[in-house]
């Protein structure tokens, strides 16, 4: 638990014109998160991340902070749903390396029944970490589907494994395709974290 606590200082709301969404760090202020969430650089301007907006242990919110998209580096992909950007320091605010970062594990594509971990910002509330009733029911290319308890707002979280690392992207929710044969189940979505790495390329920290 108390490295899940840790992990979760990386994670990130995302408030844009269109919504809300989540992002998580994965190299000192850079940020990942869905395309639906943050789809061109044209929504930057419009939009921040907020750091630290959660509850501590009596249930008062801790103070947060705000930053700035840097529009100079960002990649985007709508098939795989996810958007790399990074972050604007600002000296009113904590230094970017503060927060850490997530650590990622594209190697670890979990078997069905193994178990996830989201830490999310569902409906754009304060930050909450699911971990009971999260089990991987299905594989497909590039989708890891899984039962977990989450709402709009969910978008663009980390799922992790036991081990609190990073291996797959949330992005979706609903009666989802589970096969190539249009099967369908309700189900929850990510993208695997190994698909992603490759179609970011050189924007992928090292």
């Amino acid at each position: 638990l108390e490295q899940g606590t840790l992990a979760a200082r990386s994670v990130c709301r995302i408030i844009t014109p269109a919504g809300q969404g989540t992002g998580f760090l994965i190299a000192p202020g850079l940020v990942l998160t869905n395309n639906h969430v943050l789809p061109s650089a044209s929504a930057l301007p419009g939009s921040r991340a907020e750091l630290n907006y959660q509850n501590d242990a009596n249930g008062q919110l801790l103070p947060s902070h705000r930053y700035k998209f840097d529009d100079r580096q960002f990649v985007t992909n709508e098939a795989l749903d996810f958007t790399l950007v990074a972050l604007l320091s600002d000296p009113a605010r904590p230094p970017l390396d503060q927060w850490g970062i997530m650590r990622l594990n594209p190697e670890n594509e979990p078997l069905p029944n193994e178990h996830v971990v989201i830490i999310q910002h569902p409906e754009g509330g304060p930050k909450q970490i699911c971990l009971t009733a999260n089990q991987v029911v299905n594989i497909w290319d590039h989708r890891l589907q899984y039962t977990t308890d989450t709402l709009p707002g969910s978008s663009g979280a980390p799922v992790c494994n036991e081990r609190w690392e990073v291996i797959a992207l949330h992005h979706a929710g609903g009666n989802l395709k589970v096969n190539a044969k249009g099967e369908r189940r309700f189900v929850n979505e990510g993208i695997l974290l190994s698909h992603i790495r490759a179609a970011a390329g050189g924007f992928w920290p090292h």
